[in-house]
């Protein structure tokens, strides 16, 4: 989409909220900070990963994000690249958000030594793997795509049911295989379908939030990514998927669900978040850095 384009329906979003406000209409738009894959390290650049700059570009989005009025912040997985000792210098930094912080976890996040592993969600601050957040009428399920991973600790049925599903993508000829994916649990998708149906009878708009994505490039697919699209589709009150992991970014619209894949932080000099503007009929993201704005009409 053009600049002039985006300008416009910029513009008609406001009016539509000025009218409506005359009209005595309440509207309370829900604003997001959106980044993911900051994947902090204090080690040399890696082709286009500048592991040690993420660090500045964090404080950067603290600064700005911290200026303006959000009900959230989402970081959608891989706070660090490796090395447990890299929190030390990260969460800090997301304490200084004024906003509610919501994390979801990545691969690089486990890809710690093994005994820091079962202590990672309390060092992190995370008190579930999956979890809902609900701000007015949207509701945020943050779902965990480690949950069947090479990278979590697992015990002995799940790691059979990460094997079984694996086996069966490879036998299908899916790449989403590949050991820097992930996916979701019998149990956990159980429990989405019950949030799903929960939202449905509430009147909710749900967006759902992952690490990894369910349709992009260069095979950084969730493990069974079909299933938990065939899965979501169906229900109306899912209005969009975000998602990281896949550095490069991506965007599509399949059966009237918008499918965003923020732009990965530790990449380039240049920085990479969004705000994200939530009305009754929208979704607004302003772009920072090398992250596009985007005008999405939500189904």
């Amino acid at each position: 989409m053009d600049k002039k384009r985006l300008v416009l329906k910029i513009l008609c979003l406001f009016f539509s909220i000025l009218f409506s406000a005359a009209d005595g209409q309440q509207i309370n738009p829900v604003r997001l900070g959106i980044l993911t894959d900051c994947q902090y390290c204090n080690c040399p650049a890696s082709g286009i990963r500048d592991y040690s700059l993420s660090l500045s570009k964090l404080d950067s989005c603290v600064d700005i994000l911290n200026a303006l009025h959000l009900d959230a912040i989402f970081h959608l997985g891989d706070m660090i690249d490796r090395d447990y000792g890299s929190f030390d210098s990260v969460i800090p930094r997301f304490q200084q958000f004024r906003p509610p912080v919501q994390l979801v976890l990545g691969n690089h996040d486990y890809m710690i030594k093994k005994q820091f592993k079962p202590g990672l969600l309390d060092r992190i601050g995370m008190k579930e793997d999956y979890y809902v957040v609900n701000l007015q009428d949207w509701r945020f399920i943050v779902l965990n795509g480690d949950d069947l991973s090479y990278t979590a600790p697992q015990d002995r049925k799940k790691k059979q049911e990460r094997n079984d599903l694996v086996s069966d993508q490879y036998g299908q000829l899916h790449l989403n295989w590949l050991p820097w994916n992930g996916g979701i649990g019998k149990v956990q998708i159980s429990w989405l379908e019950r949030q799903l149906i929960e939202s449905e009878q509430s009147h909710l708009k749900v967006i759902i939030l992952c690490h990894f994505p369910l349709f992009t490039k260069d095979n950084h697919n969730l493990f069974n990514n079909q299933e938990l699209f065939n899965l979501i589709y169906r229900y109306s009150c899912v209005k969009a998927y975000f998602c990281g992991h896949y550095h490069s970014g991506n965007y599509k619209m399949k059966n009237g669900i918008h499918l965003v894949n923020f732009k990965g932080m530790v990449d380039t000099g240049q920085n990479a978040f969004s705000v994200v503007t939530l009305t009754s009929d929208s979704i607004l993201i302003k772009g920072y850095g090398r992250e596009p704005d985007r005008f999405l009409k939500i189904r």
